[in-house]
């Protein structure tokens, strides 16, 4: 009931599930179509990832969430090359020790976050070359830009280690002085400024199946994991589709009969992987995010930057910390996107169509001449 009360109680108490409406920015399908069975991911295992890190703090009131993505390069239909995103992992800062189950003390929080910042950063350098960026919440209410002035100093991990500190060399130039040996990987984000902005970011990339979640969590202490050929299925697929297609059915008969004698190829195995605690609480962390995001509803303003909350019915019961970050790192998707696309070299011009030009221009130039 405090992870995910709306799970909660569509399990335990049979009341079936309400979506935000018709001003609901994100269907609940578009979510499960973005779903795979898979294992979250607590640290850079590869040393290759590239993470991103959303913080939204808190100290009272709301939960203090750190959501951790992967931005990979994928091929889309055309066989372009583009940059897609996998959540890896959601964590909430809870005080355990606390009967209330506020959020931990800052000072506490910050560790963590330093701590979370290394594990991702697992096989990069002391510039921290596979952490794209981490993005805190400049809100007035959790004290993010307090939260960063205690990022930029040097500092020693628990690895005993010295690591460099981190800074956002924009939002705070006066400080770059006075910290020369801070790398500039922090995104100072300011409610105000940007929450529309990311939001909108997050719509569009989710609607265009962008973003990866895990599956839905059922609360077990392992997944069951099913392994596709997927050479075998495409290469069935398509034959399926040609066998069909001559016996000039309609495009919605083609779709029923090849699912249906696909899901009766035995291209399919399963096998079972072992879940610790942490695993367990960022599958349900995970969850509870879903659960928020297909809350949350679209307000016009006569500004022409929209605001987006929680539905009303849903304002007394459900957090949005974990759906914020979710936008966050969706508006870091769209910035990775944004350079990839704008640093791409310009193709060259034919050098023999260049040649032709002088050389008419030339001949042109000599008969004025003459």
């Amino acid at each position: 009931m405090r992870t995910n009360p709306e799970k909660a109680r569509r399990e335990y108490y049979c009341e079936f599930t309400s979506d935000a409406g018709a001003n609901a920015i994100i269907r609940r399908g578009v979510i499960a179509r973005n779903s795979e069975v898979r294992k979250p991911i607590l640290c850079n295992d590869t040393g290759e990832r590239k993470i991103v890190i959303a913080y939204d703090p808190a100290r009272s009131r709301d939960n203090s969430v750190i959501l951790v993505a992967e931005i990979y390069v994928d091929k889309d239909q055309n066989g372009d090359t583009e940059y897609k995103m996998r959540l890896l992992n959601c964590i909430n800062l809870i005080d355990i020790g606390n009967k209330r189950k506020s959020p931990m003390q800052t000072p506490d929080q910050i560790d963590y976050l330093k701590e979370i910042i290394l594990d991702y950063n697992q096989g990069g350098d002391d510039t921290y070359s596979n952490i794209l960026g981490i993005y805190i919440d400049a809100g007035s209410g959790g004290g993010g830009v307090n939260i960063a002035d205690y990022l930029m100093p040097d500092w020693k991990g628990k690895d005993g280690k010295m690591h460099r500190g981190l800074i956002d060399k924009e939002y705070s130039e006066e400080y770059v002085k006075k910290f020369p040996n801070a790398v500039n990987k922090i995104h100072l984000m300011s409610p105000t400024q940007y929450k529309s902005e990311m939001y909108e970011a997050m719509i569009e990339l989710m609607n265009q199946d962008k973003i990866n979640f895990t599956a839905d969590y059922d609360s077990k202490d392992y997944l069951t994991i099913f392994d596709i050929d997927k050479e075998k299925y495409e290469k069935a697929k398509k034959e399926l589709e040609a066998k069909y297609k001559k016996q000039k059915m309609s495009p919605e008969d083609i779709d029923y009969n090849v699912q249906k004698d696909l899901n009766n190829l035995q291209n399919v195995k399963s096998r079972t992987e072992k879940l610790n605690w942490q695993e367990q609480k960022a599958l349900a962390s995970i969850d509870a995010l879903k659960e928020e995001l297909v809350n949350m509803v679209r307000i016009k303003r006569e500004s022409g930057k929209d605001s987006f909350e929680l539905c009303p019915e849903k304002r007394n019961k459900l957090h949005d910390d974990r759906a914020y970050t979710c936008c966050m790192v969706s508006y870091a998707l769209q910035c990775e996107r944004r350079k990839f696309i704008t640093n791409k070299k310009r193709p060259k011009a034919d050098i023999s169509l260049v040649q032709s030009l002088t050389i008419r221009r030339g001949r042109i130039g000599s008969m004025f001449d003459d």
